[in-house]
């Protein structure tokens, strides 16, 4: 698993309820102007009295920033974040690549190589190494709202994964897939013993040596994700995974 860029993890959320308090946009967050600051997802008023919410999603309180974080939405691509992409096009010049994003993403041939040193000068750069459907991990190495993104193969854990079994949650919902201090996805690690690889555009990549926890581990991403807005979720994760594993017999 690689949890890279700025994921927000479940301990950033802080709220002492059991659920955590949904809010809508138009809605009063805080009056207390001294003691918080305006932050993502937010204005304040035309008085400037007030800091009000702009989307649908879960108040949070960091560092004396009240923030909305939305329920749902796509992924902004941000440089330097690692990505889970998808190709769906491509031409002599570039792939085309789903990233889960409003826009496609671009991989040049030359961004496609691992070992870019050790390429000879006569070494030809064409887009034969990947097919339309292969699933690359990637980073993004360019990113605004002019142009598409760009992507990378250069770099550790990037590459192509020939095998496994990739998922797309909402991409909001990846801090609660990583948890508290990644708590979450060393708890979906070893009670699954599948290999998994979390990326800030909402997909996750997952292996297991055995069908049936990978059918498991898939089985408890959905989870949370359908509960992401509750607390002590972990728990009860951990305890789902033990009843599914003692009622089919998965040792």
């Amino acid at each position: 698993m690689e949890n890279n860029g700025e994921v927000e993890t479940e301990d950033e959320i802080e709220d002492n309820s059991t659920t955590r308090e949904i809010v809508a946009p138009g809605e009063v967050l805080t009056t207390d102007l001294e003691a918080y600051k305006r932050g993502r997802g937010t204005i304040l008023n035309k008085d400037g009295t007030k800091i009000m919410s702009v989307l649908v999603g879960l108040k949070q309180i960091r560092n004396n920033y009240v923030n909305v974080i939305p329920l749902q939405g796509f992924y902004t691509a941000r440089t330097g974040d690692k990505v889970i992409a998808i190709v769906v096009d491509k031409n002599p010049v570039k792939y085309r690549c789903d990233i889960n994003a409003k826009y496609q993403a671009i991989l040049r041939p030359q961004n496609a190589i691992k070992h870019r040193k050790k390429r000879r000068r006569r070494d030809k750069l064409d887009t034969e190494k990947f097919d339309i459907g292969d699933v690359l991990i990637a980073k993004i190495i360019s990113a605004d709202r002019l142009n598409s993104p760009e992507l990378t193969l250069v770099g550790k854990y990037l590459g192509r994964k020939r095998d496994g079994i990739c998922l797309t949650i909402d991409p909001p919902k990846v801090p609660r897939i990583i948890g508290r201090n990644g708590s979450m996805i060393k708890l979906l690690k070893s009670e699954t013993n599948c290999n998994i690889f979390v990326t800030q555009n909402g997909r996750i990549w997952l292996k297991g040596d055995r069908f049936e926890y990978e059918r498991l581990a898939i089985e408890a991403v959905y989870k949370i994700e359908r509960e992401a807005h509750t607390r002590g979720l972990t728990d009860r994760i951990g305890e789902f995974l033990k009843q599914e594993k003692e009622k089919r017999g998965i040792n």
